[in-house]
């Protein structure tokens, strides 16, 4: 007990004298919430809230069944991220070289598509400028400091229920990656029994879980689209709107910002709300429903089948188009002159003069017809912004949204920033609840590890006198009553998600150089 405040007193004065600990390293500490602490330990305490006090327990009780049980999952997750990090890589390395530049696109093109649409592996990371813009660098900070206050708030509500004072509260930067944290007597807390001790150290994971569940509901529900409803009208009817779109891109000329998108080749973009996202992250054929009424005369020559015959056209500026009728009859010439235009639509020839064959473009052609209303009105000032290219590039560079703003003050893409800020506050308190759990040194899953193991072999009420610092999360001292299994498995189990970890990091970092 003198220990551990001498321990404090030397980091206040360090602290009070102005020197950091480190130069990437910043930690501020506070005791103004101590009182508050104190008050609500108190009322838990006394006759009349000793019905809430109840159900707090019952609450946390739940909650440390669904974090051992979250332990166990993030190691299955761990080996199977493993796995699939292993298998992809080997299956890169012996992939045989392709000697075509054009095959080697394809490849890639494919690829990209396939992570796009589907996860690649059971565990992403989330790394700004790299899998995900570097734009949203502020909103993963944002939601990892609400995550980790939310996360520390268990730890100090379940010390108050357990009538546990609280030292201090703080948070601290290292790097540029915020960290909330509070600081518990440990002497008070190795008095408790194991089943006590089991509530503090997995109320943090637990609240990251509840958090996510509440949001989940909450998108679930839809209130958070009414919410932004208030000052902002659903125009999916009409089309989207663009809201963003990168300046280095070529169609930032052709789809200027608050423009409507009301087509892409064929498909009306009000079909459905995930239209968007599906039709350009989809590796399907284009969608025609119908064909262009063309003179026979501008199909018909020398050049009329060699870009059909020569697969690397791209230097041609004709594309091959086919009979809509028949795939089997192929023609040759400008897509520029055909594609841009919304009139001469055909189902059939017979739609057609007798001069003119109904064609449409071939299937494998990297053409994306986007049908744009520069005044989003219900009006015929349409025109055709034809994409040369894989149609995932568009949904990389331009943003959609079907929620446009009542008065001309409010931001457009404000929808946009809400929607990426609580998919990554899912992200983060998902994480934080399935990382925690993990059992790895300084991490509430070694002490939960321990208490487990202390409930296996030595009871389930047993008070133990291990000193655990909640602060730094790891066990500090030996515990002499310890049996040589438990310590046997407590190292087998941690050495053993150590080494799962290190090698997910490193045959990530391999996939990722060899892509």
């Amino acid at each position: 007990m003198h220990r551990f405040h001498r321990i404090q007193l030397k980091r206040i004065s360090s602290l009070a004298a102005g020197i950091p600990r480190s130069l990437f390293h910043l930690r501020v500490q506070t005791r103004a919430f101590n009182a508050h602490h104190d008050t609500f330990s108190l009322r838990l305490a006394s006759r009349n809230y000793l019905r809430t006090r109840k159900l707090l327990l019952m609450f946390y009780d739940t909650g440390s069944v669904l974090v051992i049980f979250g332990m166990f999952i993030a190691v299955v997750l761990l080996v199977w991220t493993m796995v699939s990090l292993l298998s992809s890589t080997f299956l890169r390395l012996t992939a045989p070289d392709t000697s075509t530049s054009l095959l080697k696109r394809a490849v890639e093109v494919a690829t990209r598509a396939t992570t796009y649409s589907s996860v690649a592996h059971v565990v992403n990371p989330i790394i700004p400028g790299l899998t995900v813009p570097l734009k949203h660098l502020p909103l993963i900070l944002l939601s990892l400091c609400i995550s980790q206050i939310v996360h520390e708030c268990g730890h100090a509500i379940t010390a108050a229920i357990h009538r546990i004072p609280m030292l201090a509260a703080g948070a601290s930067i290292t790097l540029m990656f915020p960290a909330a944290f509070v600081m518990l007597p440990s002497a008070r807390v190795e008095e408790l029994s194991s089943l006590d001790r089991l509530r503090v150290i997995t109320s943090g994971c637990f609240h990251n879980l509840t958090l996510w569940l509440i949001l989940l509901a909450a998108a679930w529900s839809g209130i958070g689209q009414r919410i932004l409803l208030v000052g902002y009208e659903d125009v999916f009817a009409r089309g989207l709107i663009v809201a963003h779109i990168e300046t280095d891109s070529p169609l930032s000329m052709h789809l200027p910002v608050g423009s409507f998108l009301t087509a892409l080749d064929d498909l009306p973009l009000n079909s459905s709300r995930d239209a968007w996202s599906t039709y350009l992250l989809e590796p399907a054929p284009a969608a025609y429903k119908q064909g262009w009424c063309v003179d026979a005369s501008r199909l018909s020559g020398e050049h009329s089948t060699c870009c059909c015959m020569d697969t690397d056209n791209s230097a041609s500026s004709s594309s091959c188009f086919v009979s809509f009728e028949s795939k089997m009859e192929e023609y040759c010439t400008d897509p520029v002159a055909i594609l841009s235009k919304m009139q001469n639509r055909c189902d059939s020839s017979i739609s057609c003069l007798e001069s003119q064959s109904c064609i449409k473009p071939r299937g494998d052609l990297d053409i994306l017809r986007i049908t744009v209303n520069h005044e989003g009105a219900d009006t015929e000032d349409e025109h055709i912004v034809l994409w040369s290219g894989p149609r995932y590039e568009v949904w990389e560079q331009v943003q959609t949204t079907h929620l446009a703003p009542r008065f001309g003050i409010i931001p457009l893409g404000l929808p946009l920033i809400f929607t990426d800020f609580f998919q990554y506050l899912k992200l983060t308190n998902l994480s934080l609840y399935l990382l925690n759990s993990l059992p790895l040194p300084a991490l509430d899953g070694s002490q939960l590890l321990i208490i487990l193991l202390e409930m296996v072999f030595t009871g389930w009420f047993h008070t133990p006198s291990t000193i655990i610092d909640i602060e730094a999360l790891r066990t500090r001292g030996s515990r002499p009553y310890e049996r040589r299994v438990q310590q046997v498995l407590r190292t087998f189990v941690m050495i053993g998600t150590c080494t799962l970890l290190g090698s997910c990091i490193i045959l990530g970092i391999t996939e990722w150089m060899i892509v």
